[in-house]
């Protein structure tokens, strides 16, 4: 199930996140985002009570873009990644978006294969977007 994140989830996401990524959220930064930031949209897949994954996106005018989607390592390979990119898709078009924004390594080639499969497009490369571990990221779009 698919619902909006709560304060109570932010132990789990932020474990989800850290594992997930070389340069994660705070914790603290997640929470303030969630309750204060009226431009972020933040969802969780919850399966049996326990939350799996999630999605951070932002909303501005007719644009989304992308912040971050992860699934626990534990619950990938299940299609948990391809639910929740569906559902902020399917959530954008009804919210009359345009366009759907992202970054995305261009070593992960699991999420940019997810991507493509949903339809986004690479635009360009941003050369050494990820300073810490000097990686290029691809800038994806997707029109809706």
């Amino acid at each position: 199930m698919i619902r909006k994140m709560q304060i109570s989830d932010a132990d789990v996401v932020y474990d989800i996140e850290n594992k997930a990524f070389f340069e994660p959220w705070s914790k603290k930064h997640l929470i303030k985002e969630l309750e204060s930031n009226s431009f972020l949209r933040h969802f969780v897949e919850e399966i049996e009570g326990k939350v799996v994954g999630f999605y951070i996106s932002s909303h501005v005018l007719d644009e989304v873009e992308i912040f971050t989607i992860a699934v626990d390592s534990a619950y990938q390979h299940m299609g948990i990644g391809t639910r929740l990119l569906d559902h902020l898709v399917k959530s954008s078009k009804n919210e009359n978006v345009r366009q759907i924004w992202l970054e995305v390594s261009t070593k992960n080639l699991a999420a940019i294969n997810l991507y493509e499969k949903f339809g986004f497009r690479i635009m360009g490369l941003r050369k050494n977007y990820y300073q810490k571990i000097g990686e290029d990221a691809y800038n994806m779009l997707k029109e809706l």
